[in-house]
């Protein structure tokens, strides 16, 4: 403990030598090459210090990204960090590749009733519950108060539909993190990744049904709907290809896993947005392909359509701490204190509810299956980070309602920033609590026995 706390004081002074007291005496900005390895050690030194005292690490890169940023020690800017956004986005991949590649066939089989009760169960529990309260608050909520009833409750169910989504890339970096394996974690891991793809269809109809109620003019937009489930199917194709394609990259040319992965999330990355920007401006056609969707089904079909399963998931191994560490220091350093700090209260209301709702929604799904109590007791516990997919349903909203979307946003993102902060310590914690940590030496944190087998 005392070691990394004295690398974390020699990284802040050197840090603060260069950007604050100018010792260098640079007329320049500070590069992003600095930016960046200044912002790796900090946060993995943070993130280390708070894991010695039994927190998770990504919660310490999440915090550092915060503390290090503009609204604290002003160690980098904004701009800075919208510059490191390719490196978010190739972070974002390789985790969707890894939630893929946990995604055992045998494994859903066996536990396909329990995934699919807690699926549909706290689907609709949170939806509703959220829903609810934020209707009931409404006539305190100035830009919701103005509206009638009918239009409130409208509004009110974008809260809910929101409140849905999970984060497949916490998840993952948690059971990485703790090595954890057995029914719990797997139960978890495959309802928040299939979660995902509901809350997508799920948006669609409640934002349309939304518009037509709060702006009359508009009506039930059919097109949008049709075309992200296209979108869905389409992704998930090319997921099933590109995953054919590594396997054959791997057994016939003999290449790396990790040099795989990072190039082919690289390549899914910019082709899903020249797509979709080419069809826009040759053809005036939307369709938007999601780069994650593609890596999750690359992933899936790695491990369960060829014989490199295991390898696969042990060779991630040796590039996956730097990746975690960037991906959630910059998740960090990308949240607006501002808005946290105006929004903060009926964040947390936002945020009690839907604790409370998917204590309730997995409870009572988990006894209707069949799962054993130290699972429903705690299923609850996995559910509760939230970013990724939450934030970028949030920007169509600001996009659909221009006047409501905007206050909408605000609350929200409060409300998921402070599930992204309590989420990973209550699942790490309910990990060791249904005694599923450390069963397995994974492709995370620490080396796999899979990594030394292959």
């Amino acid at each position: 403990m005392v070691s990394r706390f004295l690398s974390l004081i020699f990284v802040l002074g050197s840090m603060a030598l260069v950007v604050h007291l100018n010792f260098f005496q640079m007329n320049e900005p500070v590069s992003l090459t600095l930016v960046l390895g200044f912002l790796l050690l900090a946060a993995y030194c943070v993130g280390a210090l708070l894991e010695g005292i039994g927190l998770p690490m990504i919660t310490g890169c999440i915090l550092a990204g915060v503390l290090l940023g503009p609204y604290y020690l002003s160690f980098y800017d904004q701009a800075a960090i919208k510059e490191l956004a390719f490196i978010d986005s190739l972070a974002l991949a390789f985790i969707a590749f890894c939630a893929g590649g946990e995604l055992r066939l045998e494994d859903l089989k066996s536990k396909i009733k329990s995934i699919v009760y807690l699926l549909l169960g706290v689907t609709f529990v949170v939806f509703i519950g959220v829903t609810g309260v934020v209707f009931l608050i409404s006539g305190f909520i100035p830009f919701m108060a103005k509206y009638s009833l009918f239009a409130r409750l409208a509004i009110a169910s974008i809260f809910g539909v929101i409140a849905v989504a999970r984060s497949p890339s916490s998840t993952i970096a948690i059971i990485n993190e703790t090595k954890a394996h057995g029914r719990y974690t797997n139960t978890v891991l495959s309802v928040t990744i299939a979660t995902d793809v509901v809350i997508i269809m799920a948006f669609a109809v409640v934002i349309s049904l939304c518009q037509i109620i709060v702006a009359p003019s508009f009506s039930f937009d059919f097109v949008f709907v049709i075309s992200l489930i296209i979108e869905i199917i389409i992704a998930f194709c090319l997921g099933f290809l590109l995953g054919k394609a590594i396997i054959y990259l791997i057994e016939r040319v003999g290449v790396e896993f990790p040099i795989v992965i990072v190039g082919m999330g690289f390549l899914v990355i910019k082709f899903s947005h020249f797509l979709g920007d080419h069809l826009k401006s040759a053809y005036d056609m939307s369709l938007n392909l999601e780069p994650l969707l593609i890596c999750m089904a690359a992933g899936y079909t790695v491990q369960n359509y060829s014989k490199h399963g295991r390898a696969f998931l042990g060779r991630l191994n040796r590039v996956a701490l730097p990746i975690y560490v960037a991906f959630f220091a910059i998740t960090g350093a990308s949240i607006n204190v501002d808005v946290l700090k105006t929004s903060w209260l009926l964040g947390l209301i936002i945020v009690v509810a839907r604790i409370v709702m998917l204590y309730v929604g997995s409870f009572f799904s988990g006894r209707l299956s069949g799962d054993p109590p130290r699972i429903y007791n705690n299923t609850w516990l996995g559910f509760i980070t939230q970013a990724g997919v939450s934030l970028g349903l949030l920007a169509e909203v600001v996009r659909r309602f221009p006047e409501l979307g905007v206050s909408i946003q605000s609350i929200l993102v409060a409300a998921i920033t402070l599930n992204q902060i309590i989420g990973p310590v209550a699942f790490k914690y309910a990990l060791n609590k249904v005694g599923e940590a450390n069963k397995t030496k994974r492709f995370g944190f620490k080396e796999s026995t899979a990594t030394k087998s292959v």
